[in-house]
Protein backbone atom coordinates (compact mmCIF):
# COMPACT_ATOMS: atom_id res chain seq x y z
CA UNK A 1 0.00 0.00 0.00
CA UNK A 2 1.33 3.44 -0.97
CA UNK A 3 0.81 6.28 1.48
CA UNK A 4 -0.53 9.51 -0.01
CA UNK A 5 1.98 12.37 -0.03
CA UNK A 6 1.41 16.12 0.07
CA UNK A 7 4.43 17.97 -1.28
CA UNK A 8 4.62 21.47 0.19
CA UNK A 9 6.78 24.15 -1.40
CA UNK A 10 7.06 27.76 -0.21
CA UNK A 11 7.74 30.42 -2.84
CA UNK A 12 8.33 34.16 -2.72
CA UNK A 13 6.06 34.98 -5.66
CA UNK A 14 3.81 33.48 -8.33
CA UNK A 15 6.62 33.87 -10.85
CA UNK A 16 9.29 32.09 -8.79
CA UNK A 17 11.25 29.41 -10.64
CA UNK A 18 10.00 26.05 -9.32
CA UNK A 19 12.89 23.83 -10.37
CA UNK A 20 11.64 21.06 -8.09
CA UNK A 21 8.63 20.35 -10.36
CA UNK A 22 10.81 18.86 -13.09
CA UNK A 23 12.17 16.34 -10.59
CA UNK A 24 8.82 15.57 -9.00
CA UNK A 25 7.51 14.59 -12.41
CA UNK A 26 10.18 11.86 -12.53
CA UNK A 27 9.69 10.33 -9.09
CA UNK A 28 9.12 6.57 -8.96
CA UNK A 29 5.89 6.72 -7.00
CA UNK A 30 2.24 6.49 -8.07
CA UNK A 31 1.26 9.91 -9.40
CA UNK A 32 -2.29 9.53 -8.13
CA UNK A 33 -0.87 9.34 -4.59
CA UNK A 34 0.92 12.71 -4.81
CA UNK A 35 -0.39 16.25 -4.54
CA UNK A 36 1.69 19.41 -4.84
CA UNK A 37 0.85 22.58 -2.94
CA UNK A 38 2.63 25.90 -3.50
CA UNK A 39 2.42 28.48 -0.71
CA UNK A 40 3.29 32.00 -1.87
CA UNK A 41 4.29 34.65 0.67
CA UNK A 42 7.07 36.19 2.74
CA UNK A 43 6.89 34.05 5.89
CA UNK A 44 7.88 30.44 5.07
CA UNK A 45 6.77 29.06 8.46
CA UNK A 46 3.31 30.54 8.02
CA UNK A 47 3.21 29.51 4.35
CA UNK A 48 3.90 25.89 5.18
CA UNK A 49 1.33 25.86 7.97
CA UNK A 50 -1.34 27.32 5.69
CA UNK A 51 -0.53 24.73 3.02
CA UNK A 52 -0.87 21.89 5.54
CA UNK A 53 -4.42 23.07 6.34
CA UNK A 54 -5.60 21.95 2.89
CA UNK A 55 -3.19 19.01 2.51
CA UNK A 56 -4.87 15.63 1.91
CA UNK A 57 -1.81 13.38 2.15
CA UNK A 58 -0.90 10.99 4.95
CA UNK A 59 2.67 12.26 4.76
CA UNK A 60 3.84 15.85 4.32
CA UNK A 61 7.03 16.24 2.30
CA UNK A 62 8.66 19.65 2.59
CA UNK A 63 10.94 20.81 -0.21
CA UNK A 64 12.36 24.16 -1.23
CA UNK A 65 11.47 25.35 -4.71
CA UNK A 66 15.04 24.86 -6.03
CA UNK A 67 15.49 21.27 -4.81
CA UNK A 68 16.57 18.47 -7.14
CA UNK A 69 15.05 15.29 -5.73
CA UNK A 70 16.16 11.78 -6.66
CA UNK A 71 13.53 9.52 -8.30
CA UNK A 72 13.28 7.04 -5.42
CA UNK A 73 13.08 9.57 -2.59
CA UNK A 74 9.36 9.12 -1.84
CA UNK A 75 9.55 5.34 -1.79
CA UNK A 76 12.53 5.40 0.58
CA UNK A 77 10.95 7.99 2.87
CA UNK A 78 7.65 6.13 3.11
CA UNK A 79 9.44 2.85 3.86
CA UNK A 80 11.40 4.49 6.67
CA UNK A 81 8.36 6.18 8.22
CA UNK A 82 6.30 2.98 8.05
CA UNK A 83 9.04 0.96 9.74
CA UNK A 84 7.92 2.01 13.23
CA UNK A 85 4.81 3.48 14.84
CA UNK A 86 6.90 5.96 16.83
CA UNK A 87 8.68 7.30 13.76
CA UNK A 88 7.27 10.77 13.08
CA UNK A 89 9.33 11.51 10.01
CA UNK A 90 12.54 11.24 8.05
CA UNK A 91 15.04 13.45 6.30
CA UNK A 92 18.37 13.42 4.58
CA UNK A 93 21.18 15.56 3.23
CA UNK A 94 21.00 18.63 1.00
CA UNK A 95 23.96 18.15 -1.35
CA UNK A 96 25.89 20.40 -3.71
CA UNK A 97 24.97 19.75 -7.38
CA UNK A 98 27.82 18.55 -9.57
CA UNK A 99 27.30 21.43 -12.02
CA UNK A 100 27.81 24.17 -9.40
CA UNK A 101 30.85 26.39 -9.97
CA UNK A 102 34.11 26.41 -8.02
CA UNK A 103 32.98 28.97 -5.44
CA UNK A 104 29.74 27.09 -4.78
CA UNK A 105 31.64 23.84 -4.28
CA UNK A 106 33.94 25.60 -1.82
CA UNK A 107 30.89 26.62 0.20
CA UNK A 108 29.65 23.03 0.00
CA UNK A 109 32.96 21.65 1.28
CA UNK A 110 32.94 24.12 4.16
CA UNK A 111 29.37 23.32 5.17
CA UNK A 112 30.09 19.58 5.25
CA UNK A 113 33.25 19.98 7.33
CA UNK A 114 33.76 18.41 10.76
CA UNK A 115 35.53 21.49 12.09
CA UNK A 116 33.07 24.04 10.76
CA UNK A 117 29.81 22.18 11.39
CA UNK A 118 30.51 19.13 13.56
CA UNK A 119 27.33 17.02 13.75
CA UNK A 120 25.43 19.49 11.53
CA UNK A 121 27.66 18.48 8.62
CA UNK A 122 25.26 15.57 8.02
CA UNK A 123 22.80 18.09 6.61
CA UNK A 124 25.15 18.73 3.69
CA UNK A 125 26.79 15.36 3.04
CA UNK A 126 25.65 11.72 3.26
CA UNK A 127 27.15 10.99 6.68
CA UNK A 128 27.18 7.52 8.19
CA UNK A 129 24.27 5.08 8.26
CA UNK A 130 20.54 5.46 8.66
CA UNK A 131 19.78 6.26 12.31
CA UNK A 132 17.53 7.93 14.82
CA UNK A 133 18.63 11.55 14.77
CA UNK A 134 17.72 15.03 15.97
CA UNK A 135 17.52 18.65 14.89
CA UNK A 136 21.30 18.90 14.46
CA UNK A 137 21.30 16.60 11.42
CA UNK A 138 17.92 17.33 9.82
CA UNK A 139 16.75 20.29 7.79
CA UNK A 140 13.47 21.45 6.30
CA UNK A 141 14.54 21.57 2.67
CA UNK A 142 14.35 17.75 2.66
CA UNK A 143 11.96 16.47 5.30
CA UNK A 144 8.95 14.13 5.46
CA UNK A 145 6.56 14.15 8.45
CA UNK A 146 3.39 12.25 9.27
CA UNK A 147 0.58 14.78 8.90
CA UNK A 148 -1.16 13.48 12.02
CA UNK A 149 1.91 14.09 14.17
CA UNK A 150 2.51 17.50 12.61
CA UNK A 151 -1.03 18.65 13.42
CA UNK A 152 -0.96 17.06 16.86
CA UNK A 153 2.14 19.09 17.71
CA UNK A 154 0.52 22.35 16.50
CA UNK A 155 2.57 22.84 13.33
CA UNK A 156 5.53 25.19 12.93
CA UNK A 157 6.04 28.11 15.28
CA UNK A 158 5.34 31.05 12.97
CA UNK A 159 7.56 33.34 15.04
CA UNK A 160 10.57 31.35 13.86
CA UNK A 161 12.34 31.50 10.52
CA UNK A 162 14.80 29.93 10.13
CA UNK A 163 14.95 27.15 12.77
CA UNK A 164 11.23 26.43 12.71
CA UNK A 165 11.93 22.77 11.93
CA UNK A 166 14.52 22.54 14.73
CA UNK A 167 12.02 23.69 17.33
CA UNK A 168 9.31 21.40 15.91
CA UNK A 169 11.62 18.35 15.96
CA UNK A 170 12.43 19.04 19.61
CA UNK A 171 8.71 19.13 20.42
CA UNK A 172 8.20 15.90 18.49
CA UNK A 173 10.86 14.16 20.59
CA UNK A 174 9.36 15.46 23.82
CA UNK A 175 6.04 13.94 22.70
CA UNK A 176 7.68 10.50 22.46
CA UNK A 177 8.28 10.23 18.71
CA UNK A 178 11.49 9.79 16.72
CA UNK A 179 12.99 11.20 13.54
CA UNK A 180 15.19 9.23 11.19
CA UNK A 181 18.19 10.56 9.28
CA UNK A 182 18.99 8.61 6.14
CA UNK A 183 21.99 9.44 3.93
CA UNK A 184 20.03 7.84 1.08
CA UNK A 185 17.26 10.47 1.18
CA UNK A 186 19.27 12.85 -0.98
CA UNK A 187 18.39 16.09 -2.68
CA UNK A 188 20.64 18.61 -4.41
CA UNK A 189 20.39 22.38 -4.08
CA UNK A 190 22.58 25.12 -5.49
CA UNK A 191 24.94 26.63 -2.95
CA UNK A 192 25.14 30.41 -2.59
CA UNK A 193 26.83 32.07 -5.55
CA UNK A 194 28.68 34.89 -3.79
CA UNK A 195 30.59 35.33 -0.54
CA UNK A 196 28.15 38.03 0.60
CA UNK A 197 25.22 35.63 0.14
CA UNK A 198 27.13 32.94 2.05
CA UNK A 199 27.79 35.37 4.92
CA UNK A 200 24.12 36.38 4.98
CA UNK A 201 23.10 32.70 5.09
CA UNK A 202 25.06 32.02 8.28
CA UNK A 203 24.14 35.36 9.80
CA UNK A 204 20.49 34.34 9.46
CA UNK A 205 21.21 30.87 10.85
CA UNK A 206 22.78 32.44 13.93
CA UNK A 207 19.83 34.78 14.42
CA UNK A 208 17.39 31.89 13.99
CA UNK A 209 19.25 29.80 16.56
CA UNK A 210 19.09 32.56 19.14
CA UNK A 211 15.38 33.12 18.48
CA UNK A 212 14.89 29.38 19.02
CA UNK A 213 16.76 29.63 22.33
CA UNK A 214 14.48 32.48 23.43
CA UNK A 215 11.50 30.16 22.87
CA UNK A 216 12.93 26.88 24.23
CA UNK A 217 15.38 28.09 26.84
CA UNK A 218 19.13 27.55 27.01
CA UNK A 219 20.06 24.14 25.52
CA UNK A 220 21.98 21.59 27.56
CA UNK A 221 24.52 21.25 24.75
CA UNK A 222 26.73 24.38 24.71
CA UNK A 223 28.01 23.86 21.15
CA UNK A 224 25.68 26.47 19.68
CA UNK A 225 27.35 29.12 21.84
CA UNK A 226 30.88 28.35 20.65
CA UNK A 227 30.81 30.87 17.75
CA UNK A 228 29.60 33.74 19.94
CA UNK A 229 32.23 32.81 22.55
CA UNK A 230 34.91 32.94 19.85
CA UNK A 231 33.67 36.33 18.66
CA UNK A 232 33.75 37.68 22.22
CA UNK A 233 37.25 36.28 22.73
CA UNK A 234 38.64 37.75 19.51
CA UNK A 235 37.16 41.17 20.28
CA UNK A 236 38.44 41.10 23.87
CA UNK A 237 41.91 39.97 22.73
CA UNK A 238 42.32 43.26 20.85
CA UNK A 239 42.70 45.01 24.20
CA UNK A 240 44.98 42.45 25.89
CA UNK A 241 48.74 42.83 25.84
CA UNK A 242 49.76 39.32 26.91
CA UNK A 243 50.90 37.52 23.75
CA UNK A 244 49.58 34.04 24.58
CA UNK A 245 46.25 35.27 25.87
CA UNK A 246 45.95 37.48 22.81
CA UNK A 247 46.85 34.86 20.21
CA UNK A 248 46.74 31.45 21.93
CA UNK A 249 43.16 30.51 21.03
CA UNK A 250 43.59 31.98 17.56
CA UNK A 251 46.59 29.70 16.98
CA UNK A 252 44.60 26.68 18.17
CA UNK A 253 41.68 27.65 15.94
CA UNK A 254 43.98 28.04 12.95
CA UNK A 255 45.79 24.76 13.67
CA UNK A 256 42.65 22.62 13.86
CA UNK A 257 41.04 24.36 10.90
CA UNK A 258 44.14 23.62 8.81
CA UNK A 259 44.07 19.95 9.84
CA UNK A 260 40.43 19.71 8.83
CA UNK A 261 41.08 21.54 5.55
CA UNK A 262 43.93 19.14 4.82
CA UNK A 263 41.60 16.18 5.42
CA UNK A 264 38.91 17.67 3.15
CA UNK A 265 41.55 18.32 0.47
CA UNK A 266 42.71 14.69 0.50
CA UNK A 267 39.16 13.36 0.56
CA UNK A 268 38.09 15.45 -2.43
CA UNK A 269 41.46 15.39 -4.23
CA UNK A 270 41.59 19.19 -4.39
CA UNK A 271 43.95 21.78 -2.94
CA UNK A 272 41.71 23.51 -0.38
CA UNK A 273 44.11 23.86 2.55
CA UNK A 274 44.50 27.64 2.42
CA UNK A 275 40.96 28.47 1.34
CA UNK A 276 38.71 26.51 3.68
CA UNK A 277 40.06 27.89 7.00
CA UNK A 278 39.05 31.37 5.87
CA UNK A 279 35.55 30.09 5.06
CA UNK A 280 35.31 28.31 8.42
CA UNK A 281 36.15 31.57 10.17
CA UNK A 282 33.62 33.43 8.01
CA UNK A 283 30.89 30.90 8.88
CA UNK A 284 31.57 31.04 12.61
CA UNK A 285 31.80 34.82 12.84
CA UNK A 286 28.72 35.39 10.66
CA UNK A 287 26.76 32.96 12.83
CA UNK A 288 28.01 34.66 16.01
CA UNK A 289 27.09 38.13 14.78
CA UNK A 290 23.62 36.86 13.91
CA UNK A 291 23.24 35.50 17.45
CA UNK A 292 24.55 38.70 19.00
CA UNK A 293 22.22 40.96 17.01
CA UNK A 294 19.26 38.71 17.86
CA UNK A 295 20.11 39.27 21.54
CA UNK A 296 20.39 43.01 20.92
CA UNK A 297 16.99 43.11 19.23
CA UNK A 298 15.48 41.16 22.10
CA UNK A 299 16.96 43.47 24.73
CA UNK A 300 15.92 46.61 22.87
CA UNK A 301 12.50 45.11 22.06
CA UNK A 302 13.04 45.72 18.36
CA UNK A 303 10.21 44.11 16.42
CA UNK A 304 9.84 43.83 12.69
CA UNK A 305 6.50 43.32 11.00
CA UNK A 306 6.17 40.11 9.01
CA UNK A 307 4.01 39.77 5.93
CA UNK A 308 0.97 37.69 6.84
CA UNK A 309 -0.58 37.29 3.40
CA UNK A 310 -0.29 33.79 1.96
CA UNK A 311 -1.60 32.54 -1.37
CA UNK A 312 -2.16 28.79 -1.62
CA UNK A 313 -2.04 27.06 -5.01
CA UNK A 314 -2.88 23.38 -5.28
CA UNK A 315 -0.75 22.79 -8.34
CA UNK A 316 -1.47 19.09 -8.54
CA UNK A 317 -4.28 16.97 -7.15
CA UNK A 318 -3.80 13.27 -6.40
CA UNK A 319 -3.78 12.75 -10.17
CA UNK A 320 -1.76 13.97 -13.17
CA UNK A 321 0.81 16.77 -12.92
CA UNK A 322 -0.51 20.01 -14.40
CA UNK A 323 2.62 21.21 -16.19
Amino acid sequence: MHETISVIIPAESDSADLKILKYLDKVEYPKDKIEIIIAVGKNPSLQRNEAVKIAKGDILYFFNRDAQAEPDIFRKAVDIINSGVKIAGAGGPDLTPHDNNYIQHLFGYAMSSYFAHWKMRARYCPAGRQRVSDEKELLLSNMAIRKGVFLKLSCFNEKLYPNEENELINRIYKAGYEFIYSPELKIYRDRRKTLSAFIKQFYRYGGGRMEQIFIEGVPKNPQFFIPIFLLAYFLTALFINDFWIKFGLLFLYGFFSLIDAFYVSIKNKKNLVFVLPALYFTMHMSYAIGMFLAIFKKVTLSNFSIEKDVKIIRLKEMAVLKI
